[in-house]
């Protein structure tokens, strides 16, 4: 294997002409230069330099050596750029879980902020539930992921694996148009007993999130379809089928034809954390991207929900 600090001396040699010349440059000895090109020609198998009247030059295998070393220089200096970028979080790639729910506002609001003030960072976005989420963290598979944990169903997090709390999400209920309980400002959940329910989750850890919840005040829910897709609850709700816990992220998604109130049960308030691989092999870009989350998240908690949302009552956000 032909060694990169030895190419360097070559191509020294044979920018100066001289090795006496090329020592200085380099702040070696003459002798120790010589020593190295000697080291480097058994390393390439062949002879690199001759000698002439006013210094040295390049052989035929000396001209291609150097060739490749022209090469060789102009990617380790690229690779060097790369990893500076890298480094101060201005450059390379992050790769971003992100729950469905956060895919309404949280994520695209941030990812829009940090691509405005990082525009050479390629970030790749994958959508992925919790537990998913916070296996690809582990594994390295991704840099950074939202992910998010009800009372009822805490969230396993793994040694490697490092997160913190971002925002409290509390669940609302979406209800059709003129639906009995919407000229309330707030609705607890013994009071939805024998509506039918779309559920938001068709698989995964958090399925049970809503049956316990509704047991615990006293009934049993009727489950009329699960989806993990968010416009489906939305236009199942919509056209009176059932109604649905409307998490307080996807609010300002929400189509003006549903009426969402604020419901009065702890246990359907989850929080929202960033997942991350602990502090040594975190990325800079991860850390710049969860400064945008909280400044996201802090404009979403000054959203004044108190009064609920109607069609003519509409949330949004610049």
């Amino acid at each position: 294997m032909l060694d990169v600090a030895r190419l360097r001396v070559l191509q020294e040699v044979a920018r100066h002409g001289s090795l006496t010349r090329a020592a200085a440059a380099l702040s070696y000895t003459t002798s120790a230069l010589s020593q190295q090109i000697s080291v480097l020609e058994r390393e390439a198998g062949a002879r690199l330099l001759e000698r002439h009247a006013r210094g040295v030059r390049l052989t035929e295998a000396g001209r291609a050596l150097l060739a490749h070393t022209e090469r060789i220089m102009t990617e380790l200096r690229a690779a060097e750029s790369t990893l500076a970028a890298i480094c101060a979080g201005e450059g390379g790639r992050l790769r971003f879980g992100s729950f469905t729910t956060a895919n309404a506002t949280l994520m695209p609001m941030a990812v829009r902020a940090f691509l405005r003030e990082r525009p050479a960072v390629s970030v790749e976005l994958v959508e992925a539930d919790r537990d998913e989420a916070v296996a690809a963290v582990a594994a390295h598979e991704l840099d950074l992921a939202l992910v998010y944990e009800f009372p009822v169903v805490p969230l396993v997090v793994p040694p490697n694996v490092e997160v913190r709390p971002l925002l409290v999400d509390p669940l609302h209920i979406a209800l059709p148009p003129g639906h009995r309980l919407s000229g309330r400002t707030r609705i607890r959940l013994a009071d939805l007993a024998g509506e039918r329910w779309i559920q938001g989750v068709h698989r995964g850890s958090t399925l049970d999130v809503l049956p316990r919840a509704c047991r615990q005040a006293g009934f049993e829910p009727v489950i009329a379809f699960r989806t993990d897709d968010q416009m489906t609850v939305r236009g199942l709700v919509a056209a009176g089928l059932g109604v649905a816990l409307a998490p307080f992220l996807t609010l300002p998604a929400t189509a003006p034809d549903l009426v969402v109130r604020p419901l009065d049960e702890p246990s359907l308030t989850r929080t929202v954390m960033t997942a991350t691989p602990a502090q040594r092999h975190r990325l800079p870009a991860a850390a710049a991207m969860i400064e945008h989350l909280r400044v996201v998240a802090g404009d979403l908690r000054r959203l004044d929900l108190g009064a609920g949302r109607t069609p003519d009552h509409p949330i949004n956000i610049d």
